[in-house]
């Protein structure tokens, strides 16, 4: 259970478009994100987590800000920001690109849409990310337009989602393929449509176009998914580390680079295009890295409280990384957590001792994801 206090709302911080739906379905919590207010709990991380696995839910992630590149040099200058080869990526395509510093450490890890062959979006993690790209365009003299559009995504999670796509928007859902979107208008509501989420569920994320409709929107799924047992929902953390999914500055921050934590799949070294941290990767591609993301199982009872900062990893009574994440999964019926370990620790199967304030935990390191995507 999130440890909270009150939170007191202000013009400083922003909502999203679906604000006052999250307060009206019931919000218990909040966090700050991207300086904006984020549901973090409805009526609790294990009950809501439950009442997804069971229907369909809506997630009000309005918080992930999209920066838009747009202008003759967008996808020179997309392409220097992330070591994804981007023109494998086509007109209507999604494409997971992180943003690298010059030492290949994460500044964020957006998902890119490529709305068109001169505009790309960025849906942002927490992190200030908009004006890293401003300074590097305007450092290295590319010829784009950035800024922040009104766009603000909602969620759909869940068994249920398709049924409730179907439902509301058309039978066209059906062919959506994993990682494609389409540009829709429904009832006068301009949108963007994604087959992606943040989780291994099925799931989709609809990228409303005019602030002003965020609560007609929430109102029109939220009637639509009446038989198909809806609730309002946030992202889980039960949710991302079943499913072997990051979490900026939670789970990874600037001290990482992909080849430590399982992303080097998406590094592009043999691409003719430069990116930012390109030489820096290729030394530790050749080198190794030196440390590296694991799970880990801890036997015993279920685990309610969350780590409210990095736990250290022992062996022998010597620090060798850190436990990061930890929840119970009711599905798996085990606590798993996410560790950053010396490379020589890395190994499946290890016992490791993760210190936690108030006593010392034996855990079995593993190989993550511990579920494939639905």
């Amino acid at each position: 259970m999130y440890k909270t206090s009150k939170v007191v709302f202000s013009p400083r911080v922003r909502k999203s478009p679906y604000f006052n739906s999250t307060i009206k379905y019931g919000v218990q919590a909040f966090s700050v994100y991207n300086h904006m207010y984020m549901p973090t709990s409805y009526e609790g991380t294990i009950e809501d987590y439950n009442n997804l696995l069971k229907g369909v839910q809506l997630w009000d992630v309005g918080v992930e800000r999209q920066v838009q590149i747009k202008g003759p040099d967008a996808e020179a200058l997309s392409q220097f920001l992330t070591p994804r080869n981007i023109k494998k990526c086509s007109k209507g395509q999604a494409m997971y690109a992180p943003f690298l510093d010059f030492k290949g450490g994460f500044i964020n890890d957006p998902v890119m849409l490529k709305i068109d062959e001169d505009c790309y979006w960025f849906s942002l993690a927490d992190g200030d990310a908009l004006l890293w790209a401003q300074g590097i365009a305007a450092g290295y003299k590319f010829d784009v337009d950035i800024h922040e559009p009104d766009v603000s995504p909602l969620q759909v999670q869940g068994p249920n989602s398709k049924e409730l796509m179907i439902k509301v928007f058309g039978n066209w859902v059906n062919d959506l393929g994993f990682y494609r979107f389409k540009e829709v208008n429904h009832e006068g509501i301009s949108m963007v449509i994604a087959r992606m989420g943040y989780s291994r569920e099925l799931c989709y994320e609809i990228f409303l176009q005019d602030h002003s409709k965020g609560d007609e929107l929430w109102e029109i799924l939220w009637q639509a998914g009446q038989d198909l047992n809806i609730s309002a929902g946030t992202p889980n953390i039960i949710l991302r580390l079943e499913g072997g999914i990051l979490s900026y500055l939670a789970d990874i921050d600037r001290t990482n680079n992909p080849y430590e934590v399982g992303l080097d799949w998406m590094v592009d070294l043999d691409q003719e295009d430069d990116f930012i941290g390109k030489e820096s990767l290729r030394e530790i591609y050749h080198s190794g890295p030196t440390k590296k993301l694991m799970g880990a199982e801890i036997p015993g009872d279920p685990i309610t409280a969350f780590n409210e900062e990095r736990w250290p990893v022992l062996i022998d009574g010597k620090k060798i990384g850190s436990m990061n994440a930890l929840v119970y999964s009711p599905r798996l019926d085990k606590n798993i957590a996410y560790t950053i370990l010396s490379i020589e620790h890395a190994k499946s199967g290890k016992e490791i001792t993760i210190s936690s304030p108030e006593k010392e935990i034996v855990a079995i390191t593993v190989d993550l994801p511990w579920l494939e995507r639905t």
